[in-house]
């Protein structure tokens, strides 16, 4: 992954001294690190708006939803008290025992970073006290363990709270994560786009990068608002600038594509290259295909492969189905079949469904040399259809018939 960016403002003190533990935080104080865990994804099929995924992607128009990670701000002053023995930090977490329990900030949240590896339990509860305290970056934090299944099963109402409490707190990226959610919907939580929007308007104005790339994603898609693609396009221009990947990443697909003016292959390069930059997996596959296509960049075949490698290790689990499938089968690059198959399964295994069905098809006809297992070949398929892949399901079918 990326080195994360941090934007960090320090407030007042005489605005610290103002707010209570469950007040909301000072509009100067913010150190948000932008994080690409959760994408969401939106298909248009409207004339004129279909966007090709480079190499061997499907076509589609996508604008995709972030969340964000933040970290502490501003803590409430209390009565003088004295210091640990050593210094909190990471390494020395007992340290910071006694800072979580007077539901200090730094003290659980270095205590939660510290243990989470070897007593995840110790770490949540160290969030929690936090969180209870009235810190909402602690309740952001420990909303997107309990979406991701961090330490635990995976939780999606759970992680709902939580982001409701921080952006209560006016947190702008719990805040923006509130609004993935509910956007989203899924595990018994219900899709409402209407509050995910009152919840991106809040992220944004309170300037948080990813929040105005979701607003945009509403605009872009006529989610929940009118369709309004200058809008977008406004609202991504601030999340890129802001340092939101996926917010360059969609402003290049828009100029691409030529979704709200004339098609600018070049100026979309340069916007894949910014959210590329940034750790935006998407960005680094769609300028992948630009490379591999010579559009608005000089024809490179080794740079696109070199991209969709990049995007594949951010965790586009569309460009690790395309790179295991080129190394299978020698296309543009030396064939390395085990290298491919071993691409495949791990995005397979991470949810990716058109690697589940790519590897079953290499499985069951040994493309590329690949040893054939076609019990293997099934299992794949099988898990490729129940994900909702429709190649996946058709091969299914085929194995069922013979």
């Amino acid at each position: 992954m990326f080195s994360p960016s941090i934007r960090q403002r320090a407030g007042s003190a005489p605005a610290c001294r103002t707010g209570g533990p469950r007040a909301a935080r000072p509009a100067l104080v913010d150190a948000a690190v932008e994080l690409d865990l959760f994408e969401l994804e939106f298909t248009r099929r409207r004339a004129g708006v279909v966007a090709s995924r480079p190499l061997m992607v499907r076509a589609r128009f996508l604008w995709m939803v972030a969340m964000v990670a933040i970290a502490a701000g501003c803590r409430p002053e209390g009565r003088s008290t004295p210091p640990p023995v050593a210094e909190c930090s990471e390494r020395d977490p007992a340290a910071c025992v006694e800072l979580c329990e007077r539901g200090e900030a730094r003290g659980c949240e270095a205590l939660a970073k510290a243990v989470s590896p070897g007593d995840p339990e110790r770490a949540a509860a160290a969030l929690r006290t936090n969180c209870d305290a009235g810190n909402a970056a602690s309740c952001n934090d420990l909303g997107l363990w309990r979406m991701a299944g961090k330490h635990g099963p995976r939780d999606l109402a759970a992680a709902l709270a939580l982001f409701r409490r921080g952006c209560d707190a006016r947190l702008p990226a719990a805040c923006a994560n509130f609004g993935a959610v509910l956007l989203n919907g899924g595990d018994g939580v219900a899709s409402d786009p209407a509050r995910a929007l009152a919840a991106f308007t809040v992220a944004c104005d309170g300037g948080d990068a990813s929040g105005c790339s979701n607003l945009g994603t509403l605009y872009g898609t006529g989610t929940g608002v009118p369709l309004d693609y200058p809008k977008a396009m406004t609202l991504f221009e601030l999340g890129c600038t802001g340092g939101s990947g996926q917010a360059c990443a969609n402003l290049g697909q828009a100029h691409e594509k030529g979704v709200a003016g004339p098609a600018d292959p070049a100026l979309a390069a340069k916007y894949y290259e910014r959210g590329c930059t940034a750790g935006a997996s998407d960005a680094c596959a769609f300028l992948g295909g630009l490379y591999a296509q010579g559009r608005g960049v000089t024809e490179n075949l080794e740079r696109a492969i070199e991209l969709m490698g990049t995007s594949c290790e951010f965790g586009g689990l569309d460009a690790c189905s395309d790179l295991g499938i080129m190394l299978i089968l020698g296309q543009g690059v030396a064939p390395e079949p085990e290298r491919g198959v071993r691409t495949l399964q791990k995005a397979c295994d991470a949810g990716g469904a058109r690697a589940c069905s790519n590897l079953a098809a290499a499985r069951l006809d040994g493309h590329g040399g690949v040893t054939v297992d076609r019990d293997q070949g099934r299992r794949l398929a099988e898990k490729a259809c129940e994900l909702g892949e429709a190649h996946g399901c058709d091969m299914l079918q085929r194995l069922r018939a013979q």
